[in-house]
């Protein structure tokens, strides 16, 4: 389990509330595997997950292309990888069910690549924005 730490907030307030989401969605992928709720609810859990994924990609690309934030473009293909990662997951747990290597797969791909993309990527366009504002 993930939990939401205000070290992680990029500083506006609506990406902050969606990475929270973000953390929520995944805790409750891995309180299904941990309560073994089967097969078909985690593969639907992480179907949601994934199409929350890419609402909030979109929103924060949206926001970035307001700001004319220069590192888009590499920002961007870190959200595609992480939608590629889900897609991956799900189609393991498809194919193979819920394992042992889908928990440690979920903790890595997931909960390792949300905390360092918000603490690293994410607050560095925070800076961003807050040091340049649109009138």
């Amino acid at each position: 389990m993930i939990k939401w730490r205000q070290s992680l907030s990029v500083g506006i307030d609506v990406i902050d509330e969606e990475h929270k989401e973000l953390f929520k969605r995944v805790n409750d992928v891995f309180d299904a595997c941990m309560k073994q709720q089967g097969q078909e609810k985690i593969y639907e859990i992480l179907g949601f997950l994934k199409e929350y994924t890419v609402k909030h990609f979109g929103d924060e690309e949206k926001l970035l292309e307001k700001y004319k934030y220069p590192e888009l473009p590499q920002h961007k293909k870190l959200h595609e990888k992480f939608v590629n990662d889900i897609k991956e997951i799900e189609d393991d747990v498809k194919e193979n069910g819920v394992s042992v290597s889908i928990i440690t797969t979920l903790n890595r791909k997931l909960v390792d690549w949300l905390i360092n993309h918000i603490s690293k990527v994410d607050k560095k366009y925070g800076e961003y924005i807050k040091a340049h504002p649109i009138d």
